[in-house]
């Protein structure tokens, strides 16, 4: 497991409202976790990820300028576990294997989810587009198949 200052797991967060991101991070800082975001957008979130990737991922499907699905796919790709915060919306069986929270849920729950999550990490579900692609060829977070869309 990858581990943020004093050996903390780091988790990712990409959530565009101001209240719940903040109150997400607070419960994950006192939970002990080092938090990165909250981001608003997968592109903003997705360029963390070629930096130093978090141990663990929060992702609203909602998210500013389009879906949170596109990250989704970019964290599978590099086996980083994660949880969707879906609220009322669906969410394609391609995720059926994620943790989901409705977007009212208990800190507690959040916290065991993403401290089981840091437990385990790489244990996702293999994206299905590293085999529809050239090796090496670049990948854009709008190039999801039709399977992990919404």
């Amino acid at each position: 497991m990858r581990s943020g200052p004093g050996d903390r797991p780091v988790v990712l967060v990409a959530e565009p409202q101001a209240l719940p991101g903040m109150w997400l991070e607070d419960v994950l800082a006192e939970a002990g976790c080092a938090v990165r975001g909250p981001y608003g957008t997968s592109a903003e979130a997705a360029r963390c990820l070629d930096e130093t990737p978090p141990d663990f991922a929060v992702v609203s499907i909602d998210l500013n300028h389009g879906s949170g699905f596109p990250l989704a796919c970019a964290l599978r790709r590099k086996g980083i576990p994660f949880a969707l915060i879906s609220g009322n919306a669906r969410v394609p069986r391609a995720f059926s294997d994620v943790p989901q929270f409705d977007r009212l849920f208990e800190a507690r729950a959040m916290v065991s989810t993403v401290t089981a999550g840091c437990a385990v990490a790489g244990g996702t579900r293999a994206c299905p587009m590293p085999d529809r692609r050239p090796a090496g060829a670049p990948f854009a977070l709008d190039q999801c198949p039709t399977a992990c869309r919404a």
